[in-house]
């Protein structure tokens, strides 16, 4: 990994705790820092998915996924379950569809690139969910949401710049 992609995700990083900061205390405190500190096994996955795409098919690698996903959160549903209504089951089948082509997506980009070339997009995850949590849910982004999200963005930009730049070369 070169020098540039340690200093885009370092940026990104500080973006995402700009974005996350002001929300570290109260009662919510604990639950943000936990999430937060889920990066680490979101890296293995990646890091797995990365070292699969090398003798694997990406169906395959999706598919193992999302049975992997489902078994582990299976047990939470049940403890939760509420029976579905209609409209529920047809979102439900959405966002199913929806998250498996992004992982096909995501798992595609990995056997095809380099990965520590491609983490510097997904800081743009918390872009996307404050763009569609203002359209969908009215929820108005704070001020560090939008600070956050310039910093995130140009980290971004610029390391995207620099590997076109690269490959020119």
């Amino acid at each position: 990994m070169r020098w540039e992609r340690w200093v885009a995700a370092l940026v990104g990083f500080s973006g995402v705790l700009v974005v996350v900061g002001p929300q570290m205390s109260g009662d919510t405190g604990p639950y943000n820092l936990l999430m937060l500190a889920s990066s680490p096994v979101f890296a293995a996955s990646f890091l797995m998915t990365k070292a699969l795409t090398r003798y694997e098919r990406v169906n395959v690698i999706v598919f193992w996924q999302a049975l992997t996903v489902t078994v582990f959160s299976l047990p939470m549903a049940i403890w939760f379950w509420h029976p579905p209504t209609v409209w529920q089951w047809l979102a439900f089948l959405v966002a199913g569809m929806l998250g498996s082509a992004a992982h096909y997506s995501v798992t595609r980009g990995f056997a095809i690139a380099d990965i520590s070339s491609t983490q510097s997009v997904k800081f743009l995850d918390l872009v996307w969910a404050a763009a569609l949590g203002w359209l969908v849910f009215g929820d108005i982004p704070t001020r560090s949401t939008l600070i956050g999200g310039v910093i995130i963005s140009a980290s971004t930009i610029w390391i995207a710049h620099r590997e076109s730049r690269r490959r020119r070369r």
